[in-house]
């Protein structure tokens, strides 16, 4: 495993408390052959590392992380000084000691009184064991000379493989049910189905089934139980559904969102991290639309007081970044604009008559405008006759710099400024970088933004068919 960079100071530290008690811990860490004066106690949380403590090297060559407080009980690292490292679990008894050879770390860990990490490393390493017969299984398998009698032979070993694997999990969660291993094993596990669903002809109804999968993916999950947020089981599991399983459409996607945090109420740490991975998912989400599940979240999260773990200031930029988007959202209707065209004549976009309106936001000194700009102008010339007009903003102040820009570039398209923002189209198209595109129908409505200039003449030809076989 490669160990990831540690983030001291992170927005999880405002809404994730540790679980504070008087008995304390004490992890006792014996590298072999080490004199490296000093290693780290990092743990899991979500898809990040974050270091708890750190411990100097003793006369005995031992590190000892030891304090007052137990320790949220997670999936934690120990971390040498060149960054390598190997996992332990810390739950229930925080009172133990691992030695180690750095060499081979999975291979050498000892523990003392670690009954939790003995089950651990007895499970990695039948894992580790498993996947080398098993690349060693699937090389043969693709050998185009590998009979196809000796091929049947590798299919049915390496499903026994499978079976084994499923064997040694139940025996981890029979023997210990309540285990941190034991919580991470099922967390892991796609649920169990059904028969598939037929449909009148015999074939597997492929929609039924698709939504009976959705329904149990999270059957698995302990919502209760928030040991699992200190690994990375869960983060996974949430991006799995919500960027892989679910059709990536906004109405999908919010339905689904708050399915899920409903599952979670149980628990308000579970919650709280639902909460947090969903708008940030949604926010950073490169698929067009996925403001709509941002604007979602913060209307029904954050402004109703349910998100009460972080600081005021932070949540009003929140809130009000949300609230800028929302004129902005997929089928609405685009903020009217009035800008001057080279004769200093008004121009007003909702007077505009076209079936598809390209709105351009651009400036003559940004880079990436004069590149967008030609490709713009092939996909115009492309559709001309096909209903489409381009609506150009140009965003600098300099007005005359744009009128010498636009009469070189010998566009047929309606030209606009607004010099003094009378407007206020930076406000109302959220214009913080250029080029930015927008793509309207005849109503003015939103079809696409923040949409590539290579991708707006097919996706213009697309809506066109889809109008046509309505």
């Amino acid at each position: 495993m490669r160990y990831l960079p540690f983030y001291i100071t992170t927005i999880f530290f405002l809404f994730y408390g540790l679980v504070a008690a008087n008995d304390g811990h004490q992890v006792t860490v014996n590298i072999k052959g080490q004199s490296s004066s000093e290693y780290f106690l990092a743990y899991h949380f979500g898809n990040r590392q974050y270091i708890k403590d750190t411990a100097q090297v003793n006369l005995a060559g031992q590190a000892i992380f030891t304090g007052p407080e137990r320790l949220t009980p997670g999936l934690y690292l120990i971390v040498m000084e060149d960054d390598r490292n190997f996992e332990v679990i810390i739950d229930r008894n925080q009172f133990f000691t691992v030695s180690v050879d750095p060499d081979d770390f999975v291979g050498s860990a000892t523990f003392e009184n670690s009954p939790d990490n003995d089950a651990f490393y007895g499970y990695i390493r039948f894992l580790g064991k498993k996947g080398r017969e098993r690349q060693a299984l699937e090389t043969e398998l693709n050998n185009a000379e590998t009979r196809p009698e000796r091929q049947a032979e590798i299919r049915q070993a390496l499903a026994l493989m499978d079976d084994e694997v499923h064997q040694k999990q139940e025996e981890l969660i029979s023997d210990d049910p309540d285990a941190l291993l034991s919580l991470i094993i099922r967390a892991q596990r796609d649920p169990e189905l059904p028969d598939p669903p037929t449909l009148p002809d015999g074939t597997i109804d492929r929609q039924k089934m698709y939504q009976i999968y959705k329904k149990h993916f999270f059957d698995n999950i302990d919502f209760s139980d928030d040991r699992i947020l200190q690994t990375p089981v869960f983060h996974s599991r949430l991006r799995i559904y919500f960027n892989n399983v679910l059709m990536q459409h906004p109405d999908s996607i919010i339905v689904e969102a708050d399915r899920v945090l409903d599952m979670t109420r149980s628990n308000k740490e579970m919650f709280k991290y639902t909460v947090w991975f969903i708008t940030n998912n949604a926010e950073s989400s490169p698929m067009m639309g996925m403001d709509a599940v941002f604007v979602h979240m913060v209307e029904n999260y954050y402004m109703t007081g349910e998100v009460d773990w972080i600081e005021e200031e932070r949540l009003q930029r929140i809130i009000t970044r949300a609230m800028e988007m929302k004129p902005l959202l997929l089928g609405k209707v685009a903020p009217d604009i009035q800008v001057y065209d080279p004769e200093g004549n008004p121009v007003v976009l909702h007077d505009v008559e076209a079936d598809y309106l390209i709105v351009y936001f651009w400036d003559s000194e940004c880079g990436f405008c004069r590149q967008a700009t030609p490709v713009l102008k092939e996909a115009y010339r492309n559709l001309q006759g096909e209903g489409i007009k381009v609506f150009s903003v140009n965003t600098e102040t300099d007005q005359q710099k744009w009128l010498n820009v636009i009469s070189g570039y010998e566009l047929d398209w309606i030209h606009g400024n607004d010099v003094r923002n009378r407007s206020g189209f930076r406000d109302k198209y959220n214009i913080f970088a250029i080029p930015q595109f927008f793509i309207l129908d005849k109503d003015k409505k939103i079809l696409a933004k923040d949409i590539s200039v290579e991708h707006i003449e097919n996706f213009i030809r697309h809506q066109m068919q889809l109008r046509a076989n309505h």
